[in-house]
């Protein structure tokens, strides 16, 4: 700030931030911001007493308006935002000195264990809240995360659950038209539901399928075999999305999950636990059957090797080893 006297040079002041105290001042020419001065100003804000508004509802607020959270994928927003509203009523009014003090790591290990009847949704939870302390103490907010490396409740893996041929023979007899194309691509491209409605003509190129998902954002590449071209061609359709529903229009998560529901509450030895999701596993599966190797198919499903390697142990080279067994006992029959 300057301040112009009578006669006199001017008088500049410098504060550490809006409303906060003065760490320089000169009289002259105009201060140049060096490195000391910075460190004060710096200095300052850690020490600054805390506001009521300084809380974690106001971390929330100036999360969702960050860089950090407007690039994410649409899917993804949404999800966060499921999982900000179970933090706030919990956690908003702590004050940001409160988050520095490793005791509020209890704090959030006694939340989890609230929630540990549902595995899956305390993990969620506490992710949640782990990212967003995460990128407050980056922000300079906060100097420490309490959530972060809290391990998880929930240990299923399932990458490693996969479609039989005994479910798709249950559970087509149950199907409209359009569930059945649907339920079919899924298995041939190994897309997330929230891709699969929105994956469109214009994505379809000669030998693959490129599209950008709605979870990350990350650019996938969907070879297009023989198998996929095929039930493209069946589908036959020449503009706008791939998958509709039975009026034309394209299909919601929802919507399309919903049919998917009905359809497998009736019908009578489809394993009722299985998911649309657990087709990713069945076409990593059907790609190892291909022969493409583990590196490959963790490129084009989003997993890692290690994920991959497990899918191929659990079903194809256990498949390859029943096979050959049964060939060497029938080779010893009289």
């Amino acid at each position: 700030m300057r301040k112009l006297r009578d006669g006199k040079p001017a008088l500049f002041y410098v504060y550490a931030y809006r409303g906060g105290p003065q760490i320089h001042s000169c009289e002259g020419e105009r201060p140049t911001i060096t490195p000391e001065i910075l460190d004060a100003a710096a200095d300052a804000r850690r020490h600054r007493t805390a506001t009521a508004s300084d809380n974690l509802d106001r971390i929330i607020t100036a999360y969702l308006a960050s860089p950090e959270y407007k690039g994410l994928g649409d899917r993804t927003k949404a999800d966060y935002r499921i999982e900000l509203k179970k933090i706030g009523p919990r956690f908003g009014k702590v004050p940001y000195p409160v988050w520095n003090d490793q005791r509020m790591r209890a704090d959030v290990m006694a939340w989890r264990s609230e929630m540990a009847e549902k595995p899956r949704t305390a993990d969620k939870a506490v992710v949640m809240l782990a990212t967003l302390l995460g990128w407050a103490v980056t922000e300079g907010l906060i100097e420490r995360n309490v959530a972060a490396g809290i391990p998880m409740l929930y240990k299923s893996n399932r990458a490693a659950i996969i479609w039989t041929e005994a479910d798709w023979q249950a559970i087509e007899p149950h199907c409209s038209k359009e569930l059945w194309q649907g339920l079919r691509f899924a298995a041939l491209t190994g897309m997330r539901l929230g891709d699969l409605v929105k994956v469109s003509v214009e994505h379809v190129g000669p030998s693959a399928i490129v599209f950008i998902t709605s979870k990350r954002d990350r650019r996938v590449v969907v070879p297009i075999f023989d198998e996929l071209r095929a039930l493209l061609k069946e589908i036959g359709r020449e503009a706008g999305t791939i998958l509709q529903n039975s009026r034309g229009k394209p299909w919601t998560e929802s919507g399309f999950g919903g049919v998917f529901q009905k359809a497998k509450n009736k019908a009578p030895g489809f394993d009722i636990s299985l998911r649309i999701h657990d087709l990713r596993g069945t076409y990593a599966t059907w790609l190892a059957r291909r022969g493409l190797t583990d590196q490959e198919i963790g490129r084009i499903v989003a997993w890692s090797e290690q994920q991959v390697a497990e899918i191929r142990r659990r079903y194809v080279d256990e498949e390859h080893v029943v096979a050959s067994l049964v060939e060497r006992l029938n080779a010893r029959t009289p």
